[in-house]
């Protein structure tokens, strides 16, 4: 999308996304700034142990958000239909967006449980996002702290980098979120999730992720989770949309699921 009025445009488009199962990745030629690839995802059904997994997966219809820093913060495995998530990072002291992740339902789950989950969903989100997490060892705690909300915050032993999205020890329920879609509020006002992107053939040689410069959004916060207080949702998503389509960039609201990998494409 180019803006909130325009209707949605079918092409290629190209965005920042965590993809942790294999991929076709073609130089763009720049050194700077990045991207230096672009990856072209695709997935296979058998996945090595070890393997990191997808988190949030956006791709297909459907956006999916299950486990990243859930077993650290307990406020991330309560969240209430309607909140939103900005997923991003920190970056030459601003924060920049990779998705903006509007929640419309979820299901609760055991680690132990995913095996039954293959007949829920589809078989990419599957096998890039929920299997890996079964194929790890769960990380210990290293020391637990009390929240704002007197929740214990688990810390992590070996670093937020290495285990934000692996079970942790005494953790039990975890939450698989679904994403409120641009199909599901068409016609209204409703706010839903996407990823910036640039369509082609703009992308085709990478973009810069849009820098988020609001009152209410760290600029400094390297790891870590800032809950927003006091903000209605709406209001936070309509200024960050506005700001993204601002830049330039347009609205990626679904994608077409990749496909299974080709016999040159191995596992990293």
């Amino acid at each position: 999308m180019k803006n909130l009025s325009s209707k949605p445009i079918d092409g290629t488009v190209y965005f920042w996304g965590e993809w942790e199962a294999p991929s076709k990745a073609t130089p763009t030629g720049k050194k700077s700034p990045l991207p230096k690839f672009i990856f072209e995802p695709c997935y296979t059904l058998t996945v090595p142990n070890k393997v990191a997994n997808t988190d949030p997966f956006v791709f297909g219809k459907q956006f999916y958000y299950c486990i990243c820093k859930q077993g650290h913060y307990p406020s991330l495995r309560d969240l209430d239909k309607g909140s939103l998530i900005i997923f991003g990072s920190h970056k030459d002291s601003s924060y920049i967006l990779d998705t903006l992740f509007v929640v419309k339902g979820w299901r609760d789950y055991k680690i132990s449980e995913i095996p039954i989950l293959k007949t829920e969903y589809n078989d990419v989100f599957y096998v890039a996002s929920l299997v890996p997490m079964n194929n790890t060892s769960a990380v210990q705690c290293k020391i637990t702290i009390e929240d704002k909300n007197e929740t214990g915050i688990c810390l992590p032993t070996s670093g937020d980098d290495e285990s934000d999205n692996k079970p942790v020890k005494n953790v039990e329920i975890y939450r698989i979120y679904e994403a409120m879609m641009y199909d599901d509020v068409k016609g209204t006002d409703g706010i839903f999730s996407f990823a910036p992107c640039h369509p082609e053939p703009e992308g085709r040689s990478g973009f810069t992720r849009p820098a988020i410069e609001m009152s209410y959004i760290s600029q400094g916060l390297n790891q870590g989770i800032k809950i927003i207080n006091g903000k209605a949702a709406d209001k936070v998503w309509n200024d960050i949309t506005t700001e993204v389509l601002n830049k330039g960039l347009n609205l990626m609201i679904e994608t077409a699921l990749p496909k299974k990998c080709t016999n040159q494409v191995k596992q990293q």
